[in-house]
């Protein structure tokens, strides 16, 4: 967590820990027992989207609140449907947080307002040539990537093993010139719909940057309120 963003809920909310690795999260939780999660997309060995439904199944009671530096409506919009009941961008004013983990606490659902409204998977421009040079496999592991399917979830739907699975994630970063796992996710993600993408005329425009999909940072925070919030 940065200090800014502990900065920010030190007035309202006390702040029982701070996770820097994915593995640790879930042990984490059950230690202290946080009422919120504020819960970062980016961080090493496990990322939060791949998190989700491993924190939402051990501890359903939980709120989630994702504090991203990635805002983008796909992103968004997969978070919620794995179980994140909150998301909004780190560069969120004091006021935007406060409202947000009140939103999250009361049972409501709270998406940023600088989340764009309009997904880019829908976007109908969405061609990339580096996908050409993807084989079929690696295009079934990248839509899988995308649905928030971690390396072993593939593993069992595919019939193979993580390791090969983990081969193949390579690879496909190698095609694409893409440097982080985290990147590969972001990519995925962006991918339209299958079928889509071929419906669509190609017209050589690139809207997909692989270098541009970013290095996320590694902070994962989680905070619990001194006092519960106004109803």
């Amino acid at each position: 967590m940065s200090h800014g963003l502990r900065s920010l809920l030190k007035p309202n909310y006390f702040v029982v820990g701070v996770v820097n690795d994915g593995r640790e999260v879930l042990t984490e939780i059950g230690k202290h027992q946080p009422e919120i999660l504020l819960l970062d997309l980016s961080m090493p060995h496990r990322n939060g989207l791949e998190l989700l439904p491993d924190i939402t199944a051990a501890y359903p009671a939980l709120k989630v609140l994702i504090v991203t530096m990635h805002v983008d409506r796909a992103l968004a919009d997969l978070a919620i449907q794995k179980g994140a009941h909150g998301f909004i961008p780190k560069e969120a004013s004091a006021e935007e947080l406060n409202s947000a983990i009140e939103h999250v606490l009361a049972g409501k659902a709270f998406i940023s307002p600088r989340v764009p409204k309009r997904s880019f998977r829908d976007a109908t421009a969405v061609q990339h040539p580096a996908l050409d040079r993807l084989t079929p496999r690696h295009l079934q592991i990248l839509r899988l990537i995308g649905d928030g399917k971690s390396s072993t979830d593939i593993a069992e739907i595919l019939g193979v093993s993580p390791r090969t699975i983990e081969f193949h994630r390579a690879s496909i970063r190698k095609a694409l010139g893409i440097t982080t796992e985290w990147g590969l996710m972001r990519f995925a993600i962006m991918l339209p719909p299958e079928g889509q993408a071929e419906d669509t005329e190609t017209d050589g425009r690139v809207t997909l940057d692989p270098q541009a999909m970013g290095e996320g940072d590694n902070s994962l925070s989680r905070d619990t309120p001194q006092s519960p919030p106004p109803a």
